[in-house]
């Protein structure tokens, strides 16, 4: 069911970056969304156990002397970057999460107050022009996304009999029980 949701949410962010090409930023090296040590549910730390496992052993190294450095700084309250992070590029990236997926792009979700609004990234739509050009359509619905993954993770932990499908693990974490 999650390798389902991540084929969609990848053919939908591929049509809005071809649709919003003109008005985007991101790029490989791009590291502007990535100065966060996100958590993410199990079905997901799954799946980045295995493609960390699959990195050649220097580079594990490093992701898991990043991830103590995030730990330690993360303590003292300091704003960290992704522990994934290797040279501005993401070490996972065909494995990355979720919310990795469709940064940058413009998200529609609910707000505190009930009123749905549209983010993206700073560097994006740079222009009134450019943000007159967004549609409803032509939007990442992040609600109705997050929804169909915290479904997934729920089947996900009951085949694998876990009895936590709410608990969120920081990247940091899995990385450190990874390697």
């Amino acid at each position: 069911m999650y390798r389902q949701l991540i084929e969609g949410v990848d053919e939908l962010t591929s049509q809005l970056n071809e649709r919003y090409q003109a008005h985007l930023q991101c790029g490989a090296g791009c590291s502007g969304c990535c100065h966060h040590n996100l958590s993410v549910f199990a079905v997901e730390a799954a799946v980045l156990t295995e493609a960390i496992a699959a990195l050649p052993e220097d580079q594990q190294g490093r992701i898991r002397q990043q991830a103590e450095d995030v730990k330690e700084r993360e303590a003292k309250g300091e704003l960290v970057a992704c522990p994934l992070l290797v040279d501005n590029l993401c070490s996972v990236y065909e494995s990355r999460p979720l919310i990795c997926r469709t940064q940058g792009l413009p998200l529609l979700y609910e707000a505190d107050d009930g009123a749905q609004e549209i983010d993206f990234c700073p560097l994006n739509f740079a222009s009134d022009a450019a943000i007159a050009e967004l549609q409803d359509e032509h939007l990442v619905p992040l609600d109705l996304l997050n929804l169909k993954l915290a479904m997934a993770n729920v089947k996900y932990c009951q085949a694998n009999e876990n009895d936590e499908p709410h608990l969120r693990i920081k990247i940091s974490e899995v990385i450190l029980r990874s390697v």
